[in-house]
């Protein structure tokens, strides 16, 4: 089948995005089979909740080059079996999914990307990177309930959520040789991260919700912090810098765009939400240097997302977060709340703008305290 491109990314993606900026987890090295798994004592007579475990130390696997800055050319140090092999094609789809599963490439069957961006574009360092969207406890953290979907999502249907939104393209097969792939490269970089376990830096930082909830962004100011800190690498009009192919494969873009074309994410991805793009911004941006303020991450996050800016939109997000209690508040879509399942949004008196760009007061809620 003929796949069409779309347009699309789960994240705002500075594809480069320095890691440096962060402190780095330990790199270790683990010699060529991996994880050296510790031996656990099994406790009779108690609960896993009455457990005091000492505290769990992570250290990513083994990369060779430089899984930071370079990440075309880095790699995992795997088994030399069939797991390492999937590992390394895993691998390369993150990387260089644009020349493996994106647009352009010379198989028609093989477009499930709708752009050429990769899945380093948001995750960066290759998913290795503390605040940046890192991919490292995700093996450990799935099946998981998943709000968007109201539904118990898996590892699978997470993969394919990204390529349907921010890949803005199609599902890849469930058995398929390429979603295994993605899965082993996820399990590989999972390794030793008890089931449940909360890595330090799996989350992206947060902007000031204090502030969210009395301010609207401003966009206007939005634009001129990204002609100031975002323009020099992502152009003026948000076109992105492609990478010149040196092998006739499709390169990719050394800095992705971010509205403007159907060559990046659509409507449906994370990153088209104000205070998701906002939370990447603080977290990673500017490259080598995330320096910017709260207030101006949530400016220009509005400004990228503006809905004057041009990009593929994904049909039926009224059907995203169908459960108003578990509903994020910067999703602005009406959903099925009103009388008969009739499509309202939650909140009396907010319109779709309070919830695009704020402020968010009253679409905020207090969470109830525990009992």
């Amino acid at each position: 089948m003929v796949r069409g491109a779309l347009a699309g990314m789960l994240a705002l993606g500075c594809l480069t995005t320095s890691t440096l900026a962060f402190e780095r987890w330990t790199l270790e090295a683990r010699g060529k089979s991996g994880y050296d798994a510790p031996k656990l004592e099994w406790v009779e007579g108690k609960t896993i909740n009455e457990i005091k475990n000492p505290t769990i130390q992570y250290a990513l696997p083994k990369f060779e080059g430089d899984v930071f800055w370079d990440t075309i050319n880095a790699k995992p140090v795997v088994p030399d079996s069939i797991y390492g092999e999937f590992v390394q094609y895993g691998y390369e789809l993150f990387v260089n999914t644009q020349a493996v599963i994106g647009p352009e490439v010379a198989d028609p069957n093989m477009r499930y990307s709708g752009n050429n961006l990769s899945c380093n574009s948001c995750h960066l360092g290759a998913g290795t990177a503390k605040y940046a969207a890192p991919l490292v406890d995700n093996h450990a953290n799935f099946p998981q309930y998943r709000n968007r979907e109201n539904s118990l999502g898996t590892m699978a249907a997470r993969v394919n959520g990204c390529m349907q939104r921010s890949m803005n393209g199609y599902p890849l097969p469930a058995e398929g040789k390429e979603m295994k792939a993605f899965l082993a490269y996820i399990h590989w970089l999972g390794q030793g991260i008890p089931v449940g376990a909360k890595i330090e830096g799996r989350s992206l930082k947060t902007v000031d919700r204090k502030m969210v909830q009395q301010n609207a962004a401003d966009v206007k100011n939005g634009a001129e912090v990204y002609a100031r800190d975002c323009a020099s690498c992502h152009g003026a009009e948000g076109e992105g810098l492609r990478r010149e192919s040196k092998d006739g494969k499709p390169a990719g873009y050394e800095f992705p765009p971010l509205w403007g074309s159907d060559d990046t994410y659509n409507t449906g991805a994370g990153m088209y939400r104000t205070l998701k793009a906002a939370d990447f911004i603080k977290s990673t941006m500017p490259k080598g240097a995330p320096t910017l303020s709260d207030k101006d991450a949530y400016d220009v996050a509005a400004f990228i997302n503006d809905y004057s800016h041009y990009r593929t939109v994904k049909l039926n997000r009224q059907n995203d977060f169908v459960d108003p209690k578990v509903r994020v508040p910067d999703h602005d879509q009406p959903g099925p709340y009103g009388p008969e399942g009739s499509y309202i949004f939650p909140d009396e008196g907010k319109t779709q703008m309070d919830y695009k760009v704020g402020p968010y007061k009253g679409i905020i809620k207090q969470k109830p305290a525990a009992k």
